[in-house]
Protein backbone atom coordinates (compact mmCIF):
# COMPACT_ATOMS: atom_id res chain seq x y z
CA UNK A 1 0.00 0.00 0.00
CA UNK A 2 3.14 2.51 1.41
CA UNK A 3 4.64 1.39 -2.49
CA UNK A 4 1.20 1.91 -4.15
CA UNK A 5 0.70 5.72 -2.59
CA UNK A 6 4.76 6.55 -3.35
CA UNK A 7 4.45 5.87 -6.79
CA UNK A 8 1.40 7.93 -7.36
CA UNK A 9 2.42 10.48 -5.65
CA UNK A 10 5.50 10.55 -7.92
CA UNK A 11 4.06 10.08 -10.50
CA UNK A 12 2.11 13.54 -9.48
CA UNK A 13 4.86 15.66 -9.03
CA UNK A 14 6.60 14.27 -11.89
CA UNK A 15 4.02 15.64 -14.21
CA UNK A 16 3.87 19.11 -11.68
CA UNK A 17 7.10 19.26 -12.68
CA UNK A 18 6.84 19.03 -15.93
CA UNK A 19 3.71 21.20 -16.17
CA UNK A 20 6.39 23.90 -14.57
CA UNK A 21 8.75 23.23 -17.02
CA UNK A 22 6.50 23.62 -20.16
CA UNK A 23 5.06 26.52 -18.74
CA UNK A 24 8.70 28.70 -17.85
CA UNK A 25 9.84 27.32 -21.64
CA UNK A 26 7.21 29.75 -22.44
CA UNK A 27 7.39 32.25 -20.63
CA UNK A 28 10.99 32.26 -22.03
CA UNK A 29 10.18 32.41 -25.65
CA UNK A 30 11.57 35.24 -27.28
CA UNK A 31 8.86 37.77 -27.82
CA UNK A 32 8.93 39.68 -31.54
CA UNK A 33 6.96 43.85 -29.99
CA UNK A 34 9.96 43.23 -27.10
CA UNK A 35 12.65 44.13 -29.83
CA UNK A 36 10.88 47.55 -30.00
CA UNK A 37 10.64 48.76 -26.62
CA UNK A 38 12.92 51.46 -25.84
CA UNK A 39 14.22 52.22 -22.37
CA UNK A 40 15.29 55.52 -21.29
CA UNK A 41 18.43 56.43 -20.18
CA UNK A 42 19.87 53.83 -22.48
CA UNK A 43 23.04 55.35 -24.00
CA UNK A 44 25.94 54.20 -26.53
CA UNK A 45 28.15 54.75 -29.47
CA UNK A 46 28.31 53.01 -32.49
CA UNK A 47 31.26 51.94 -34.35
CA UNK A 48 30.67 54.65 -37.37
CA UNK A 49 31.38 56.92 -33.61
CA UNK A 50 28.05 58.29 -33.96
CA UNK A 51 26.56 58.35 -29.85
CA UNK A 52 22.84 57.18 -29.15
CA UNK A 53 20.70 57.81 -26.62
CA UNK A 54 16.97 57.02 -25.67
CA UNK A 55 14.87 59.48 -23.95
CA UNK A 56 11.10 60.31 -22.58
CA UNK A 57 9.71 62.95 -24.43
CA UNK A 58 6.47 64.54 -26.43
CA UNK A 59 6.10 64.95 -29.60
CA UNK A 60 3.26 66.40 -31.82
CA UNK A 61 0.71 66.31 -28.16
CA UNK A 62 1.86 62.77 -27.78
CA UNK A 63 3.46 60.92 -25.27
CA UNK A 64 6.90 59.64 -27.26
CA UNK A 65 10.21 57.57 -26.92
CA UNK A 66 13.06 59.52 -28.84
CA UNK A 67 15.91 58.18 -30.28
CA UNK A 68 18.75 60.86 -30.24
CA UNK A 69 21.64 60.10 -32.61
CA UNK A 70 24.36 62.45 -33.12
CA UNK A 71 26.98 62.09 -35.45
CA UNK A 72 29.57 64.30 -36.81
CA UNK A 73 27.76 67.41 -35.30
CA UNK A 74 24.48 66.59 -36.66
CA UNK A 75 22.30 65.85 -34.08
CA UNK A 76 18.62 63.72 -35.68
CA UNK A 77 15.92 62.82 -33.11
CA UNK A 78 13.75 60.08 -34.12
CA UNK A 79 10.45 59.57 -32.17
CA UNK A 80 7.93 56.74 -31.46
CA UNK A 81 5.19 55.62 -29.30
CA UNK A 82 6.09 53.83 -26.33
CA UNK A 83 5.60 50.30 -27.29
CA UNK A 84 8.41 51.28 -29.86
CA UNK A 85 6.95 50.53 -32.79
CA UNK A 86 4.94 53.00 -33.82
CA UNK A 87 6.60 55.98 -35.74
CA UNK A 88 5.40 59.57 -34.71
CA UNK A 89 8.44 61.61 -37.02
CA UNK A 90 11.56 62.97 -36.62
CA UNK A 91 13.62 65.84 -35.92
CA UNK A 92 16.60 67.04 -37.16
CA UNK A 93 18.45 70.08 -35.39
CA UNK A 94 21.52 73.17 -36.76
CA UNK A 95 24.83 72.13 -37.73
CA UNK A 96 27.05 74.45 -35.61
CA UNK A 97 30.22 73.68 -37.93
CA UNK A 98 28.51 74.93 -40.90
CA UNK A 99 26.80 78.58 -39.04
CA UNK A 100 23.48 76.47 -37.92
CA UNK A 101 21.77 76.71 -34.63
CA UNK A 102 22.40 73.51 -32.96
CA UNK A 103 19.42 73.77 -30.26
CA UNK A 104 16.60 74.68 -33.44
CA UNK A 105 14.88 72.03 -35.31
CA UNK A 106 15.79 72.76 -39.05
CA UNK A 107 13.97 70.00 -40.39
CA UNK A 108 10.76 68.22 -38.71
CA UNK A 109 8.82 65.25 -40.18
CA UNK A 110 5.63 64.46 -38.48
CA UNK A 111 3.16 61.48 -39.41
CA UNK A 112 -0.53 61.68 -39.21
CA UNK A 113 -2.97 58.54 -38.43
CA UNK A 114 -2.74 55.88 -39.47
CA UNK A 115 0.74 55.63 -38.35
CA UNK A 116 3.53 53.71 -39.87
CA UNK A 117 3.28 50.62 -37.49
CA UNK A 118 5.43 47.34 -37.09
CA UNK A 119 3.35 44.91 -36.46
CA UNK A 120 3.09 43.06 -32.86
CA UNK A 121 3.90 39.52 -34.04
CA UNK A 122 5.74 38.36 -37.21
CA UNK A 123 6.72 34.87 -37.66
CA UNK A 124 10.17 34.08 -38.62
CA UNK A 125 10.53 34.39 -42.35
CA UNK A 126 7.65 36.66 -42.95
CA UNK A 127 6.92 39.80 -44.33
CA UNK A 128 5.52 43.00 -43.67
CA UNK A 129 4.86 46.76 -44.78
CA UNK A 130 5.01 50.09 -43.51
CA UNK A 131 2.21 52.44 -44.94
CA UNK A 132 1.72 55.73 -43.94
CA UNK A 133 1.94 59.86 -44.78
CA UNK A 134 3.50 62.78 -43.51
CA UNK A 135 4.43 66.24 -43.67
CA UNK A 136 7.99 67.50 -44.02
CA UNK A 137 8.48 70.86 -42.52
CA UNK A 138 11.89 72.96 -43.46
CA UNK A 139 12.69 76.83 -43.78
CA UNK A 140 10.93 76.43 -47.48
CA UNK A 141 7.48 75.26 -46.34
CA UNK A 142 5.54 72.28 -45.80
CA UNK A 143 5.57 69.01 -48.14
CA UNK A 144 3.38 66.02 -47.74
CA UNK A 145 4.97 62.85 -48.42
CA UNK A 146 4.37 58.80 -48.66
CA UNK A 147 6.39 56.77 -46.20
CA UNK A 148 6.23 53.83 -49.15
CA UNK A 149 8.19 55.91 -51.71
CA UNK A 150 10.53 57.62 -49.33
CA UNK A 151 11.67 54.78 -46.77
CA UNK A 152 12.20 51.38 -47.41
CA UNK A 153 8.89 50.08 -46.39
CA UNK A 154 8.90 46.23 -47.41
CA UNK A 155 10.43 44.20 -44.55
CA UNK A 156 11.46 40.46 -43.64
CA UNK A 157 12.11 39.14 -40.12
CA UNK A 158 14.89 37.10 -40.62
CA UNK A 159 14.38 35.74 -36.90
CA UNK A 160 16.04 35.38 -33.64
CA UNK A 161 19.76 35.92 -33.02
CA UNK A 162 21.92 36.28 -29.71
CA UNK A 163 24.31 38.70 -31.10
CA UNK A 164 27.76 38.92 -29.35
CA UNK A 165 29.43 42.70 -29.66
CA UNK A 166 32.72 43.96 -27.28
CA UNK A 167 30.80 47.04 -25.99
CA UNK A 168 34.10 48.63 -23.65
CA UNK A 169 36.28 45.90 -25.01
CA UNK A 170 34.58 43.62 -23.40
CA UNK A 171 32.42 40.75 -24.69
CA UNK A 172 28.55 40.63 -24.00
CA UNK A 173 25.35 38.25 -25.65
CA UNK A 174 22.78 40.92 -26.32
CA UNK A 175 19.48 37.95 -26.39
CA UNK A 176 16.51 37.20 -28.62
CA UNK A 177 18.08 40.43 -30.86
CA UNK A 178 15.19 40.57 -33.89
CA UNK A 179 17.16 40.65 -36.86
CA UNK A 180 15.14 42.62 -39.80
CA UNK A 181 15.79 42.72 -43.73
CA UNK A 182 14.47 45.70 -45.81
CA UNK A 183 15.74 45.85 -49.93
CA UNK A 184 15.39 49.02 -52.29
CA UNK A 185 16.17 49.12 -55.52
CA UNK A 186 19.78 49.91 -55.42
CA UNK A 187 20.54 48.65 -51.70
CA UNK A 188 19.85 46.22 -49.13
CA UNK A 189 19.73 46.72 -44.90
CA UNK A 190 20.41 44.15 -42.44
CA UNK A 191 19.33 45.63 -39.34
CA UNK A 192 19.46 44.32 -35.51
CA UNK A 193 16.66 45.39 -32.55
CA UNK A 194 17.76 44.08 -29.13
CA UNK A 195 15.35 44.95 -26.27
CA UNK A 196 15.80 48.46 -24.76
CA UNK A 197 18.40 49.30 -27.00
CA UNK A 198 16.90 49.43 -30.47
CA UNK A 199 19.24 49.25 -33.28
CA UNK A 200 22.56 48.28 -32.49
CA UNK A 201 23.91 46.88 -35.20
CA UNK A 202 23.01 47.60 -38.94
CA UNK A 203 24.91 46.79 -42.54
CA UNK A 204 24.37 48.22 -45.70
CA UNK A 205 25.04 46.77 -49.07
CA UNK A 206 24.30 47.13 -52.90
CA UNK A 207 22.18 45.52 -54.86
CA UNK A 208 24.53 42.86 -56.11
CA UNK A 209 25.34 42.32 -52.49
CA UNK A 210 28.87 44.52 -52.01
CA UNK A 211 29.59 46.55 -48.76
CA UNK A 212 28.37 49.61 -48.87
CA UNK A 213 28.94 50.57 -45.21
CA UNK A 214 27.86 48.83 -41.59
CA UNK A 215 28.04 49.99 -37.80
CA UNK A 216 27.36 48.16 -34.42
CA UNK A 217 27.11 49.17 -30.94
CA UNK A 218 30.73 49.63 -29.90
CA UNK A 219 30.92 51.29 -26.50
CA UNK A 220 27.85 51.25 -23.56
CA UNK A 221 26.99 53.57 -20.97
CA UNK A 222 25.31 51.75 -18.02
CA UNK A 223 22.81 54.38 -16.03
Amino acid sequence: MHNTKSLAFKAILGAAIAAAATTSAIAAAPSFADCFKLKPGVAYTLSDRSKVQIIKSQFAGKAAMGVVSTDGGVKTVNFFDETGRQRLGSEQYGIAALGGNASKVVIKEVFAAPFPEVPADVKPGASFKLAGKGVKTTSAGNEPFDFGKKYQADLVFVGFENLELKPNYNARTFENVCHMRSRGEDNAVDSWYAPEYGVIKMQVKTAKGEALFSYELDGLEER
